[in-house]
């Protein structure tokens, strides 16, 4: 059934939005005259290396986007920082949905450098389901864009794996142990609802 919703919504959702996508592209590509799509890796179940693609929001290389939330500062374009705060950036992501690479409620998908960081026994439960595009982080943790607010380098770095990851793979886990259909519903009605929420 989780594979059933995953896929029928996802095709859904990508031909709802096709029109749309058209237009971002032929904007981004007037913006920048470059590459619409940047390229980067995750992990997915069981350790996979999944590739994945997003809108291209920044001015740095579209292949070396492996990076906390990708470029920050001067390097986001205008158009960028608008698909960034709209989520408009990761729609292509559900393709990797289709293809089976990702569910769209599970643990939050992360960057390989920073699932070697899990515990071993954490990163067992985590990695042992698909991850996700929507996920229970998102909706209970709020205080990420605080903590990681006007950090660069070697302070970003820190600030996120000493005091942001945990607390993603506290919620991760709490998923996997609870995951259900209707937990899954409830996740993507209230993602998909906050923006309109006051």
């Amino acid at each position: 059934m989780k594979r059933f919703l995953d896929v029928m919504l996802s095709i859904l959702a990508l031909v709802l939005i096709a029109p749309l996508s058209v237009l971002i592209i032929l904007i981004l590509r007037i913006e920048s005259a470059a590459h619409v799509l940047t390229r980067s890796h995750r992990v997915g179940k069981n350790g996979r290396m999944v590739k994945v693609w997003e809108f291209r929001t920044a001015l740095a290389d579209p292949d070396a986007m492996e990076t906390i939330g990708g470029c920050h500062g001067e390097q986001i374009t205008r158009v960028g920082a608008i698909l960034r705060r709209s989520g408009i950036s990761r729609w292509p992501l559900l393709l990797n949905v289709v293809r089976g690479d990702f569910s769209l409620v599970g643990p939050r998908v992360e960057l390989p450098r920073y699932v070697g960081c899990y515990p071993t026994e954490i990163r067992k439960i985590v990695l042992s389901i698909k991850p996700g595009l929507f996920d229970l982080s998102s909706l209970s943790y709020r205080r990420e864009a605080q903590l990681l607010a006007n950090l660069t380098g070697d302070e970003l770095e820190e600030a996120y794996v000493e005091k942001v990851l945990p607390v993603r793979l506290e919620y991760a886990q709490s998923y996997v142990n609870q995951q259900s259909i209707w937990l899954d519903l409830r996740i993507l009605a209230i993602s998909l609802l906050r923006p309109f929420m006051a």
